[in-house]
């Protein structure tokens, strides 16, 4: 009786399992296409019990090969809305939050914070290098999924051990993600080359990736997780039949590893409070807000001098700006600022107005000392 009564009673079989522990659990899900599709799937099935889905693409008739969750009524709707929907029908019992929105900008550091586990289902070295970013610094460990034709693969990153995906970054790598911009700092309107995928290939990473996942949220503290060790990747081939687990080193040089701790948190969201009055909170008046991008504030046309003010993040902001509205030449100048003094234009501006999200973790700076403030928000 007890079987039929209790959705998770085949789990209950295994000893060392602890539904409770993921009824608790949060796990973000970044990218909602082919993988992610059968990440989500897998989790809600499972009974993990909060799930994030982070998308800010929109399903497309190419997607309905590959991802489970994906009809042809959702075609131009939002892969995380979608797929947050799908994943509550499976299983009505957990909670599920989809954020349509560009994971560089628009997720804060305190959201990473409060994940267990974090695991990509990108397309994009971009994505992958800002979602990598974003961990090391939350020190939350993440899984890495990526597919291509029949090959497959799955990477494991420790917060705080051995190599992160940036140390991995090869010099075809690093030319390719510097295609995205042009020489102007603006983001070139040019899309990453499409990988071929099937549904089969997806699927396998997606269970390994959840496997992985599943261990990291049974294991104790005190003990070391099974399956992958921190930066080691898992590398299949369905044609032909192959599996292997490469340690990957550790770049001495590489920029990426740093701990954003210990916090102050701020009982403001981003569009409550401005730099100066950050730093008035945290007794440091004469502080500089350290931004973690190039801040487009100005485009300055260098054949008319018409200025416009932008506010956006520069790498956010696309090639076709640099054409003027008002003379209609391609000759606009972008203007930016990494940091913001109490003295400086936008000190006294909703940071909010300044791209800042909400949990953002603001980096400040006064004299020889650094300390990290979180912003408060609304919808974690």
């Amino acid at each position: 009786m007890e079987e039929t009564t209790d959705r998770y009673a085949r789990h209950h079989l295994i000893d060392w399992w602890d539904q409770k522990r993921l009824a608790s659990a949060r796990v973000m899900v970044v990218g909602a296409g082919a993988i992610g599709n059968e990440v989500i799937k897998n989790l809600a099935l499972l009974g993990v019990g909060n799930l994030w889905v982070v998308d800010f693409d929109t399903v497309e008739v190419t997607n309905l090969t590959r991802s489970v969750l994906f009809r042809e009524t959702d075609i131009g709707r939002s892969k995380a809305e979608v797929a947050s929907e799908r994943a509550k029908e499976i299983n009505p019992a957990i909670q599920v939050k989809s954020l349509s929105c560009d994971l560089e900008y628009e997720i804060g550091l305190g959201v990473y914070r409060s994940m267990d586990v974090v695991i990509g289902c990108l397309d994009s070295i971009q994505a992958r290098l800002a979602l990598n970013r974003a961990c090391l610094r939350a020190g939350v460990a993440w899984l890495n999924g990526g597919i291509e034709v029949t090959v497959g693969e799955v990477s494991y990153f420790a917060s705080e051990e051995g190599a992160c995906f940036e140390c991995t970054m090869s010099p075809s790598m690093w030319e390719q993600h510097h295609k995205r911009f042009s020489c102007g700092g603006l983001r070139s309107d040019t899309e990453e080359a499409k990988m071929p995928t099937t549904a089969v290939v997806a699927s396998v990473v997606a269970g390994y990736l959840v496997n992985e996942a599943l261990f990291l949220l049974h294991r104790a503290t005190e003990e070391p997780k099974e399956g992958l060790e921190p930066s080691q990747k898992l590398v299949f081939l369905l044609k032909p039949y192959r599996l292997d687990v490469y340690r990957l080193p550790r770049d001495p040089n590489c920029l990426a590893h740093e701990r954003w701790e210990p916090l102050t948190i701020m009982p403001f969201s981003p569009q409550q409070i401005t730099a100066k009055a950050v730093f008035e909170y945290l007794g440091m008046p004469e502080g500089i807000l350290e931004l973690d991008f190039d801040l487009l504030t100005h485009l300055t046309c260098l054949e008319c001098g018409a200025v416009e003010e932008v506010l956006r993040p520069l790498e956010k902001s696309s090639s076709r700006l640099s054409l003027c509205p008002q003379c209609g030449t391609k000759a606009r100048q972008p203007e930016t600022i990494c940091w913001i003094d109490k003295d400086s234009e936008i000190a006294m501006r909703p940071l909010s107005d300044l791209g800042i999200p909400e949990y953002a973790v603001l980096r400040v700076k006064q004299g020889g000392e650094e300390t990290f403030a979180q912003l408060s928000g609304e919808y974690a």
